[in-house]
């Protein structure tokens, strides 16, 4: 653009975060925001700094996290970069996004730290040494702004970190799904997710094997990548077959048909930011049962939006679950209660102009 002889430089903002096409949460976050508009209305160019397609590949991370370097340089060659926000969980995620932050400051741009990592805590904690926990907080010490997920990262942020001006919680949105409930098996629970530990797994399962002895008619539908293997040996070690169902990873239409069929949405995780399976289900008016893991209690209150177990205690999620596949006026009240709170708090008509407002705040500042 030529403006009286100079050459003046198209304006843009900065998205840093893994690849759309990859799984798991933040890709679809980016997506939502993509789909959504966001991204075209704030002319906000995407770098994919990784992948989960690259999983293993050392050497396809390591060539992918130059070209985001490179490609990042370029744009502030290029154009005149106002906010670059960077979404950031832990470990490698970390690692590569501390660069960038970096970066960023020495070239003048102005940076929103978003951070995801359901498991960031315990990296700070028990991975870290002292000095690499002196170089976290340097890194939440230089962003602009900070977002966390959950009012439970907030209080983490400011008392472990040290950060309590210029952070706030911004909740993942999703779009809402208009499912027909009334094709929903009674008893039919899904979990959708990584297969492992952290989320549960193996403890939805054992309280499972309960809950057959409570509703013969009940049915676990598993669906994710991770430890499938292992899982799919436990259920039978359990006498559960044909009734635990081990999907894979599944999206799309795939995916809409699980939770059309769904009764119950289970998630018993350890850790966790902000699950968009749990925003989803309460989008759809699936009641879910989940542990008070990270930001869960801010979706769910127990007994009103879902129900609450601690996690690990396999007798109460055992309980829970029983509860609302034989109690179906309650499980409709609460499916109700869901439905009213995503509007309320987790749609995009909720969450997208929170967002739109910072980036207001931080362009005229």
């Amino acid at each position: 653009m030529y403006y009286q002889g100079c050459i003046v430089r198209k304006a843009i903002n900065l998205m840093v975060a893994t690849d759309r096409k990859g799984q798991g949460g933040v890709a679809t976050v980016v997506s939502t925001y993509a789909d959504c508009g966001f991204l075209e209305e704030n002319h906000i160019k995407l770098i994919a700094s990784h992948s989960s397609l690259d999983h293993g590949q050392k050497w396809r991370m390591t060539l992918r996290f130059m070209l985001a370097l490179c490609q990042l340089l370029y744009c502030f060659m290029r154009y005149r970069v106002g906010i670059v926000h960077i979404h950031m969980s832990s470990r490698g995620s970390y690692r590569r996004k501390s660069v960038i932050v970096r970066l960023v400051k020495l070239l003048k741009g102005k940076v929103i730290l978003h951070l995801h990592g359901a498991e960031f805590r315990d990296f700070y904690r028990d991975e870290c040494n002292m000095d690499q926990q002196r170089h976290i907080r340097h890194t939440f010490a230089l962003a602009d702004h900070v977002l966390v997920l959950s009012t439970q990262w907030l209080a983490w942020l400011q008392e472990v970190i040290g950060r309590t001006q210029g952070v706030s919680v911004l909740y993942n949105a999703v779009p809402s799904l208009a499912l027909d409930r009334h094709l929903a098996q009674p008893g039919r629970i899904a979990f959708l997710g990584r297969l492992g530990k952290r989320k549960g797994v193996g403890d939805l399962i054992q309280a499972f094997a309960l809950v057959k002895q409570r509703s013969p008619e009940a049915q676990l539908y598993l669906a994710g990548d991770g430890e499938i293997e292992t899982y799919q040996a436990m259920a039978e070690q359990l006498g559960l077959n044909g009734s635990v169902h081990c999907l894979g990873w599944i999206a799309g239409e795939a995916k809409l048909k699980l939770l059309t069929q769904t009764d119950i949405y289970c998630l018993p995780s350890y850790n966790e930011g902000f699950p968009m399976g749990v925003i989803e289900a309460m989008s759809a008016g699936i009641p879910v049962v989940a542990s008070r893991a990270g930001g869960i209690p801010d979706a769910i209150s127990d007994g009103e939006q879902g129900r609450l177990i601690e996690a690990g205690d396999v007798v109460a999620l055992a309980q829970a679950l029983g509860d609302l596949i034989e109690q179906r006026a309650e499980n409709q009240r609460i499916a109700t209660a869901a439905k009213q709170k995503f509007a309320e708090n987790f749609s995009l008509q909720a969450v997208i102009p929170r967002l739109q407002t910072l980036y207001d705040e931080l362009l005229k500042s």
